[in-house]
């Protein structure tokens, strides 16, 4: 076989396989509301890249219908199932934006919100841009509808968010105690007490708090953190080690 004809060959073949692998899809002959049922049945099979690319064919030929609305949200859905969280954030945001009173507006903060606690990192010590992002999503939307469907959900991840956010305040202020900055480690603590107070980490900082004013010999704020310690958390473990603490650096 010649050069030329096995270049020929070759050339065919490329083009066969790029053809056979291009998806596409017969959209805009029939009503909306069944033309849209062929993407959302590629979602239930999992097939979510092939779903969002039908779903933009669709929005394309649909632009001015409630299933072409309905298709965005669809995609934003698509991308957040295959945790692409930032496209599926971006996705839910643009919803909101384009479509302020749709009904679904509720839904699109929510899962804004919970895109961006998703695409956070878990590691505390990594940077938390995206968890405090997910913070003031969720708030937003708790404060769109507080009697929405979507609120028990809303205010399960907002506590995680808030709490996360807490434990990283903490392990700053944490490290600055344990290498004897204590200058340094108390407004951290202080930090933390004051924006989380619903934190679990609120009487483990209080008693930080008590350790590190004593470090510096500073009683009066040490007996000022546990004498809040024994007005909100009186049966707390981390109250009893304060007093403790407190008691043994005053009679020395």
């Amino acid at each position: 076989m010649s050069k030329p004809t096995r270049h020929l060959l070759l050339v065919l073949s490329l083009f066969a396989l790029t053809a056979c692998g291009k998806q596409t899809f017969d959209i805009g002959n029939e009503a909306p509301e069944v033309e849209i049922k062929k993407c959302t049945l590629l979602s239930q099979k999992k097939k979510y890249e092939k779903a969002v690319e039908c779903l933009e064919i669709f929005k394309s030929r649909f632009p001015q219908t409630a299933e072409g609305q309905e298709a965005e949200l669809r995609i934003a859905d698509n991308y957040f199932n295959q945790h692409q969280f930032l496209l599926a954030a971006d996705s839910y945001l643009s919803f909101v934006k384009l479509h302020r009173t749709h009904p679904d507006v509720d839904y699109a903060l929510f899962r804004a919100g919970l895109s961006y606690f998703k695409e956070a990192p878990k590691a505390i010590d990594r940077d938390q841009q995206y968890l405090i992002k997910a913070v003031e999503q969720l708030e937003t939307a708790s404060k769109s509808n507080p009697r929405g469907i979507y609120q028990e959900g809303i205010v399960k991840y907002l506590k995680l968010a808030r709490e996360r956010m807490a434990l990283r305040i903490f392990y700053v202020g944490h490290f600055y105690y344990r290498t004897g900055q204590y200058i340094a480690s108390i407004p951290r603590f202080e930090e933390l007490v004051q924006k989380y107070p619903d934190s679990s980490l609120v009487p483990k900082s209080l008693y930080n708090m008590t350790k590190a004013n004593l470090k510096l010999g500073r009683t009066e704020e040490a007996r000022q953190a546990v004498e809040f310690l024994m007005e909100q958390y009186p049966k707390n473990r981390w109250t009893t080690k304060a007093q403790n603490r407190y008691l043994a650096a005053v009679k020395k």
